[in-house]
């Protein structure tokens, strides 16, 4: 019983606490997996239904699209980027060109090593500076 109230706490806590810049990577990481394994059905069975999965992918790009900041032109210049993988999601839904996935893996997978080294430059500034 308290097990479960634990557990709960910890989720709620960690979900608040977890900074912006992890939970992006966290779910550019997702959104690659799911691209992966949305490639992976295909090559199973090339007339599988994946608008679920799809989905998913916009609900995150949108998720992605909120916390940006669209006053710098990087801010904006992202916003294009997403709003660029988010229409090309939606072809891919409305005419099944599959052959596009690999293109937006790709580009997802950039997105995340170049938040990834964001980060890290970050945490070395933070960590190699003499005040705390």
């Amino acid at each position: 019983m308290y097990v479960k109230r634990a557990i709960t706490a910890y989720q709620t806590t960690v979900s608040t606490t977890t900074p912006m810049l992890d939970t992006m990577i966290e779910l550019l990481n997702e959104m690659g997996n799911v691209l992966q394994s949305m490639q992976n059905e295909i090559k199973q069975q090339p007339t599988i239904e994946l608008s679920d999965p799809l989905k998913k992918l916009q609900y995150a790009l949108f998720e992605l699209m909120a916390v940006l900041d669209h006053q710098t032109e990087e801010g904006e210049r992202l916003f294009l980027l997403y709003v660029l993988l988010n229409q090309t999601l939606v072809s891919v839904q409305l005419n099944r060109r599959y052959e596009l996935l690999p293109e937006i893996r790709g580009q997802v997978i950039l997105l995340s090593e170049a938040w990834t080294e964001v980060r890290q430059h970050q945490r070395l500034q933070r960590y190699q500076t003499d005040t705390v």
